[in-house]
């Protein structure tokens, strides 16, 4: 499947120029060119699917693999302290792109370019068990 429209199928497709650091039968990985920081990577399914609920099984299984490869490459190689895996699904996420996709985001110590808050209001015990009880199966 191919979207016509979307810029990473495009990509996929070499219509678009792109700087390709990993490419193979599934999957590619190419350096974004709104980088947060040196080295962020877009890395992407070749067939088109729009979000993580979208995508199959084994080509999620595939990509992260390929995800895990560029990410220790990245890590090696560019002389940075860690990197965020980041992957957002639907615009209230933050997902620009309707194309399935992860970033690696090299990170330093010392940088303040990309930050997660993170909140530190403990939820109570019935706020928990009332969306215990929505997500049973």
């Amino acid at each position: 499947m191919k979207n016509e429209e979307c810029i990473f199928c495009k990509i996929t497709r070499k219509e678009i120029p792109s700087t390709i650091i990993f490419e193979n039968d599934l999957n590619l990985a190419f350096l974004d060119i709104f980088p947060i920081s040196k080295g962020h990577t877009i890395v992407i399914p070749k067939k088109h699917y729009i979000t993580l609920e979208d995508i199959t099984n084994y080509e999620l299984n595939e990509l992260y693999k390929t995800v895990k490869k560029i990410a220790t490459m990245i890590h090696e190689k560019l002389d940075i302290d860690g990197y965020n895996i980041l992957q957002n699904n639907f615009t209230a996420a933050g997902q620009v792109v309707k194309h399935f996709h992860v970033q690696i985001i090299p990170r330093n110590i010392d940088d303040d370019t990309f930050r997660v808050k993170i909140p530190r209001n403990q939820a109570n015990k019935s706020e928990l068990n009332t969306v215990l009880k929505k997500l049973e199966l």
